[in-house]
């Protein structure tokens, strides 16, 4: 049985979209290319409709390390991901009357968001979640992740820690998709892209970001030895300079 519990969130749709109380200053509400850098000081109060998040207990699936062109060698667009199983419970949200499936939790390093003011976390874990039924429409969490020195794992531990080889894969069971998120679910929110290109080099647009507030944690040397998988260079795609910025909506 999925534990469901409610963010509240802002739909893009433009029947519930005038339904928010709308950002003043240059921003856009249409879509940019991310990540971006989100600057709290000037986010806007986000009064939309609520994301219910279905996520089972527990999940089993995949942990593949994904090898995109150029093949056979590790790649800014490369990841570790954790594929959800077929079998067993879906994992999906739901926002503006609509389903929106649990794909895959993958990772970047260092992190492809930041705060204003502040260094880049360590890591950034994407939670994918696309659109099971209409056309191709994406909501994607995104949690920073902080390097901590602990006793035990944390769930995030168990997605990057002792990776496969690139290009294969192994299956991982009983995975909390729940404790991946941060104890507080205060986001930031806008329309963006993709951070990944598909086989043309698009970024895919528009994408839904939720943004948490709150970092997640790892232990520092399973994130050493994630980040070292692909040297200095890393895994991420910049900061994208848009004119205009997006709006960023806060929840809290």
């Amino acid at each position: 049985m999925a534990a469901a519990f409610s963010l509240p969130f802002i739909s893009l749709s433009p029947s519930v979209q005038a339904q928010v109380r709308p950002c003043h200053g240059s921003g856009t509400d249409g879509a940019v290319q991310s990540p971006v850098e989100i600057d709290r000081s000037v986010a806007c109060p986000g009064t939309g409709p609520a994301i219910t998040v279905h996520y089972p207990h527990s999940v089993d699936g995949t942990l593949l390390f994904q090898d995109k062109p150029p093949l056979e060698e590790a790649s800014e667009h490369d990841d570790v991901r954790f594929v959800i199983g077929t079998g067993g419970t879906q994992p999906y949200i739901t926002y503006g009357g609509q389903r929106y499936n649990l794909n895959n939790v993958h990772f970047h390093g260092h992190a492809e968001h930041k705060f204003a003011g502040q260094p880049f976390a360590p890591l950034e874990a994407h939670f994918v979640h696309e659109r099971a039924t209409g056309p191709k429409g994406y909501v994607v969490f995104s949690v920073l992740v902080d390097a901590k020195s602990f006793h035990g794992l944390s769930q995030h531990d168990r997605l990057i820690k002792s990776p496969p080889v690139l290009g294969e894969s192994k299956s991982l069971h009983g995975v909390d998709l729940k404790a991946l998120l941060p104890e507080s679910h205060a986001t930031y929110r806008y329309t963006g892209s993709l951070t990944t290109p598909d086989e043309t080099g698009t970024y895919f647009q528009p994408v839904n970001w939720v943004v948490f507030d709150q970092h997640a944690k790892a232990h520092q040397d399973n994130i050493q030895s994630y980040r070292s998988l692909w040297g200095p260079e890393g895994n991420h795609r910049e900061v994208q300079e848009n004119t205009p910025e997006p709006n960023v909506y806060s929840y809290h």
